[in-house]
């Protein structure tokens, strides 16, 4: 150890000398963070009967220049707490040994919860899992099958990124949805014990955005809780938590690129309808004045509508549209044009995304339709998701299964405009396949070291987070 290191460790022990004669401390470095180099003193208080602690309590000090360490440079934190305290300015020294004490009791109920308060399995509860927030290497999963057949793309290239993503991006990436986890867990996590009930961890989805019926929560979390103690431990949600997280990423992008796509459509429409239209409203205000003998510059509805068949540039639904938007007895010819543009435009750009429909598509709604034995263009959610887990030329993976379902729009009464949400729900999976997203996928489950310094975030913050991941 080098002189500077025993110089800042010197330094911590004198001040931590302060707090307490009652519990027994040990100082040691970490590491070097960005708020400064990190040194960690374990409080404990081990006893005849117990000679090995029951719980210890870290609490981690930040120097930031080695070279000339100080007490007024110095700051720290208690383990499992976000707020930095500074020396003598945000906690008297006589109330240290109170805050020991108290994260002490915190984890005596946390190990009793856990292991049902057996003084055997209570010795064990010193390890490092109480305050350590890592990714434990988890059990080999059964592989799922996720497929999505060749015919259902445009080209063969069509599931390949077309940027470039460095290695270090993609870590970052899977290491920002890891902190956003973390995030949500800490926030449903209200007693700060490191372990959730099972009704917590359907708030936990909630605040991710994963609704999730009845039956298919019981057997999400049956599935996390792989020692059947009825509780989760970050680790047991680390890995579905993460791929819900990466499954809104997907989704995000995906929306995003339609939203692209439909402005390019709109832009298309506005320069198709720019002059042609204008023409037409011109023969229409021109006829309209022939029949306003009065000169009162409005015309009958029923004139109005023969006026617009008669220019033979309107179909039959564009002409019941726009008189059900006018709704009056009389019409305002010279007013009119915004109600005629705005029709034909919506239409218009209606045309040219249904022209645009991709194969994925096209299938899903002839998928879906079968469902839909009235041809009413209208399935409940239920149906929809049981055609999508039945269908052999997409398998897709539960968390995006369950995913999907949160996504997709419904009415009161579960009912989903399939014709409407076919565009989204293809342009989503095919995000689940895209080569890129695959592999960062492949990833979630390994090692991934969360920073245990990051701050804590409100649920509006949390929220406003996850709205925007990977968009």
């Amino acid at each position: 150890m080098t002189d500077l290191l025993e110089r800042s460790i010197h330094l911590i022990n004198n001040f931590v000398s302060q707090w307490t004669k009652k519990y027994l401390y040990y100082t040691s470095y970490i590491e070097e963070t960005t708020s400064g180099h990190t040194f960690m003193t374990v409080f404990s208080l081990p006893t005849p009967s117990n000679p090995i602690p029951v719980a210890t309590v870290k609490v981690y000090f930040y120097i930031p220049d080695l070279t000339d360490p100080s007490e007024k440079t110095m700051s720290f934190r208690f383990e499992n707490d976000s707020l930095i305290h500074l020396v003598n300015r945000t906690i008297r020294i006589s109330q240290m040994e109170k805050w020991i004490e108290t994260i002490l009791a915190r984890k005596d109920r946390t190990c009793r919860i856990m292991f049902l308060g057996t003084e055997f399995e209570q010795t064990r509860i010193i390890n490092k899992r109480m305050d350590e927030v890592l990714y434990e290497k988890q059990p080999e999963q059964e592989k799922e099958n996720l497929v999505v057949q060749p015919e259902l793309l445009e080209h063969d290239q069509e599931l390949v990124n077309q940027f470039t993503i460095t290695e270090e991006e993609k870590i970052r990436e899977i290491k920002m949805l890891a902190e956003l986890l973390y995030q949500c867990f800490r926030q449903i996590d209200k007693d700060d014990m490191g372990v959730i009930s099972y009704e917590e961890g359907g708030q936990l989805f909630q605040l991710m955005g994963l609704h999730l019926g009845k039956h298919q929560l019981e057997d999400t979390l049956n599935r996390l809780d792989v020692s059947r103690t009825g509780i989760l431990q970050f680790k047991d949600i680390s890995s579905f938590g993460i791929e819900t997280l990466h499954s809104i990423y997907c989704q995000n992008q995906a929306l995003k690129e339609l939203r692209e796509k439909e402005e390019e459509s709109r832009f298309e429409a506005q320069w198709m309808l720019s002059t042609d239209l204008r023409n037409v409203y011109k023969k229409i205000v021109e006829q309209c004045k022939i029949k306003d003998e009065d000169e009162i510059h409005s015309v009958p509805s029923n004139v109005f509508q023969q006026i617009l068949e008669e220019q033979q540039f309107f179909t039959e639904d564009e002409i019941k549209q726009i008189m059900e938007i006018i709704k009056d007895q009389t019409v305002e010819y010279e007013t009119s044009d915004k109600v005629l543009e705005e029709t034909i435009f919506e239409n218009l750009v209606k045309g040219l995304l249904e022209a645009q429909r991709s194969k994925m598509e096209v299938f899903l709604l002839e998928h879906f339709k079968r469902q839909d034995k009235d041809n009413t263009g209208i399935i409940k959610i239920n149906e929809l998701m049981i055609a999508l887990k039945s269908c052999e030329k997409i398998k897709l993976s539960k968390v995006q299964l369950y995913s999907l379902q949160s996504y997709i729009k419904r009415n009161d009464k579960d009912l989903v405009n399939y014709k409407q949400e076919a565009r989204k729900i293809g342009a989503i999976i095919k995000k689940f396949f895209n080569v890129d997203l695959m592999e960062q996928r492949s990833r979630l489950p390994q090692h991934t070291k969360i920073d245990a310094y990051i701050p804590l975030k409100t649920p509006e913050q949390i929220q406003e987070q996850i709205k925007k991941v990977g968009s």
